[in-house]
């Protein structure tokens, strides 16, 4: 049985310098938190197949606290079309992360345990732009996003310095649509890639178990059947 009350003040700040019709300077500060799920606190204990281990709560699970700040350059030439840049810090009290121990007969457990803090700081570049200007594409708009993350978990106590469980170095988003109002037509072709990351961190004499990069391609076409009714 667990009951946890908590009284959270999360604060946050938007401020915008307009340089001109179409450039912004924004600056933006945060509180925010993330709490346990209920199976991360949880005494209740399941075998999961997938894993091939057994999943356990932790009753004594800490929500984590992230204090967020960021500072971005806006250009928007045109409708339809954007281009930002800007740098990110984030501070992560009691970050939660998913541990693996192994054991034998079937006897390994999937936990759930706070780190002490984590530092996390990168750039993040976004560009969308309408491909109207190129006869025979009038219809298609490309946008591409990528990010690059440095990210630590630290503890003096134990002198731990590695990447937060789940969090890639890098981030890369592509996509391109179609979208024909006509017809109701629409398709997307959209590329991903994420950098290695930590899938579960290792117990005491276990490594962490990582997950390496792979490109993902997806393909969505859409048709609207029925049009909308003029009011």
């Amino acid at each position: 049985y667990v009951h946890s009350k908590v009284t959270e003040y999360l604060p946050a700040i938007n401020v915008t310098y307009k340089l001109n019709n179409q450039t912004n300077i924004r600056l933006t500060g945060s509180k925010t938190v993330i709490r346990p799920e209920f199976r991360e606190l949880s005494t209740f204990q399941f075998y999961d197949f997938d894993l091939g281990a057994t999943v356990a709560g932790n009753t004594n699970l800490q929500r984590t606290q992230v204090a967020n700040f960021d500072l971005r350059y806006e250009f928007y030439p045109e409708a339809g079309s954007l281009f930002t840049v800007g740098t990110f810090y984030k501070y992560f009290k009691n970050p939660i992360e998913a541990y693996f121990n192994v054991g034998s007969g079937g006897a390994s457990t999937y936990n759930f345990i706070n780190a002490d803090e984590a530092n996390s700081f990168g750039v993040e570049v976004e560009f969308r732009k309408k491909l109207d200007f190129i006869k025979g594409l009038q219809n298609f708009t490309f946008q591409t996003n990528a990010s690059y993350i440095f990210n630590r978990v630290t503890s003096e106590q134990t002198n731990l310095n590695r990447p937060m469980q789940g969090q890639s170095p890098y981030l890369l988003n592509a996509v391109l649509q179609y979208d024909e109002t006509k017809h109701g037509l629409s398709a997307t072709i959209l590329f991903n890639q994420i950098g290695r990351r930590i899938v579960f961190v290792g117990g005491s004499d276990q490594p962490p178990i990582w997950e390496n990069p792979r490109a993902l391609l997806d393909l969505q076409f859409a048709k609207k059947l029925m049009q909308d009714r003029a009011e």
